[in-house]
């Protein structure tokens, strides 16, 4: 009987876990939303013009980047097809061609890049900032050997969105 409780335990674990990626998700969705003037909504439209294909592909870049999946070993990327699916149902070989574009201008020199780099360099400024503001809010219990909304410690480091339970 012990193994099944552990392992309900775990799937409400890794469940809320999930929860508070999707929560970072929207985060960085609203802030790439914010810094290239357009609304969360644009980010999701089927729309190619090339300041909201830019947003996007930034989103993209930003996702796959900062946010990290509870795998027990390997990569922790979050995987390209959770990150179409939170960008209104793209295809992940759409999600990683828009990673891939952000990171290879990120490491060019082309001066016209030079705009690119400051703003992905403004947007994890104000995204450390959001994530700092949180964890200063907040307090970490200790009760029951769990962390962050009940997920058990054991589970908090897999993810950078383990911020501490509201007090």
């Amino acid at each position: 009987m012990q193994p099944n409780a552990h392992d309900a335990e775990r799937r409400v674990a890794l469940h809320r876990l999930r929860r508070a990626q999707l929560a970072e998700a929207r985060r960085i969705r609203q802030a790439v939303a914010a810094a290239y003037t357009l609304t969360p909504a644009h980010l999701c439209a089927p729309c190619r013009a090339h300041p909201l294909v830019e947003a996007r592909q930034m989103a993209m870049y930003l996702m796959r980047t900062r946010l990290t999946w509870p795998m027990p070993m390997g990569n922790r990327e979050l995987p390209c097809e959770r990150i179409g699916w939170l960008l209104s149902h793209r295809d992940h070989s759409t999600v990683l061609h828009g990673a891939t574009v952000i990171a290879a201008r990120l490491d060019s020199d082309r001066p016209e890049d030079a705009s690119l780099r400051h703003r992905v360099r403004a947007l994890g400024a104000t995204l450390d900032a959001i994530y700092e503001d949180d964890t200063r809010t907040c307090r970490l219990t200790t009760e029951g050997n769990t962390g962050h909304r009940g997920v058990p410690a054991a589970l908090v480091h897999l993810s950078r969105a383990g911020t501490p339970a509201r007090s």
